[in-house]
């Protein structure tokens, strides 16, 4: 059996019994970002190996690197994914989503939630962005915001607790475990204005993969979690259990 090198997280099949095309012997590669190992992303794919009698091993990669794993069919599997028109010619998305939503959302400190009523008052405030990153329009293009745009969000949070910022834009649910983890929950509030939009959020596999063999039998599974909503439990009871706000899902 090929091992590779220390960027992967990697499924061993334990002789999965409804799936009769894998045997014991087969690996299914996925990763995940070295941050993220105890994350969402890892906890629903832990629940999907269990329910497919897969044992999980965790190792790391960035993201724009886990597509190129996927395009070529290194990595079998991935969580947290969006449908691009670029990512289906080398992804299977597992239907249905298992997230329809996802909200952007600026922090502010603590007890100043109503700093931010409305998209308007924006035009007053130093507002912490991360480079590369896209909101939402007409944020994006609004050349008259005092948009401060830095590598990292964690020295955004630091700024923003420090008084160097009025408020940090991030998607909620990043948002909420980036301040758990910080250690500065209890010191920071989630503005009144929020903007929320659809947003589908899938399970992908590499149509390199030998998975593919199995298609139906694994995306059967995988389904058979979204409909009884078993994902989404996890995903509830993964804030909730950390005494944090449930992000829209």
């Amino acid at each position: 059996m090929k091992i590779f090198a220390c960027f992967f997280l990697w499924i061993l099949c334990l002789g999965c019994s409804f799936l009769p095309v894998l045997m014991a012997q087969d690996t299914l590669v996925t990763s995940v970002a070295k941050e993220s190992v105890h994350d969402l992303d890892a906890v629903i794919l832990n629940a999907i190996a269990k329910k497919l009698n897969a044992k999980l091993v965790i190792q790391h990669a960035p993201f724009q690197r886990r597509l190129y794993l996927m395009k070529d069919g290194t990595i079998d599997l991935m969580a947290g994914l969006l449908k691009r028109d670029e990512r289906e010619k080398y992804i299977h998305f597992v239907q249905p989503p298992y997230k329809e939503r996802s909200d952007t959302i600026f922090f502010v400190p603590k007890g100043k939630a109503s700093l931010i009523k409305t998209y308007n008052d924006l035009y007053s405030l130093k507002i912490g962005t991360t480079i590369g990153s896209k909101y939402f329009n007409p944020f994006d293009e609004d050349k008259k915001l005092n948009k401060e745009p830095i590598p990292k969000v964690m020295s955004n949070f630091k700024k923003l607790l420090l008084g160097r910022l009025d408020t940090v834009i991030y998607p909620e649910g990043s948002g909420i475990e980036k301040i758990h983890k910080m250690g500065i929950a209890d010191k920071i509030d989630m503005a009144q204005f929020r903007f929320s939009k659809k947003k589908q959020v899938y399970i992908g596999i590499s149509k390199k993969s030998h998975l593919m063999d199995s298609i139906d039998e694994i995306e059967s599974a995988i389904q058979s979690m979204i409909r009884k909503g078993e994902i989404k439990k996890i995903i509830i009871d993964y804030y909730t259990q950390r005494n944090l706000p449930v992000p829209a899902h």
